[in-house]
């Protein structure tokens, strides 16, 4: 027991200074890429919808929304109210979308198919939750 106590410090241990400074510049480094691509995309007048799917592609690829995102959250006392506010906005634009389909789908026909999609959402929602229940229980 006791060793496999040691092991788990071992692993979550931040001795190793320079693995933290390596994921900092990391997240900075692609940072500065966005930043020079979107530079370069006004001065040579490229096409803003190719800019920026490219930087959300390579956001996601990379990893590096939820790398800024943690670095933000990061902050001592107001790090994780950020965090809200830049959730938030996310989640209800995300929210308002999928309502602007089914109401167009409703619209058009797809009456059982919107039901359908909205229950099995509903389920996994619920099964998230149940299961994030049980996860803090044990």
């Amino acid at each position: 027991m006791a060793d496999e106590v040691e092991n788990l410090e071992e692993k979550t241990s931040f001795k190793d200074k320079s693995t933290i400074r390596k994921m900092i510049l990391r997240v900075v480094f692609i940072i500065v890429l966005g930043v020079i691509l979107i530079v370069a995309g006004i001065y040579f007048r490229w096409d803003k919808w190719i800019v920026g799917g490219i930087l959300v592609l390579v956001g996601f690829l990379t990893q590096a929304w939820s790398s800024v995102v943690s670095l933000i959250g990061s902050i001592p006392g107001i790090g994780h109210i950020i965090v809200k506010f830049i959730a938030l906005p996310f989640l209800l634009i995300i929210n308002g979308i999928g309502n602007m389909i089914a109401f167009f789908a409703i619209k058009l026909g797809y009456k059982r198919e919107v039901l359908d999609t909205k229950l099995l959402t509903w389920a996994f929602a619920l099964g998230a939750l149940i299961g994030f229940l049980i996860g803090e229980l044990l």
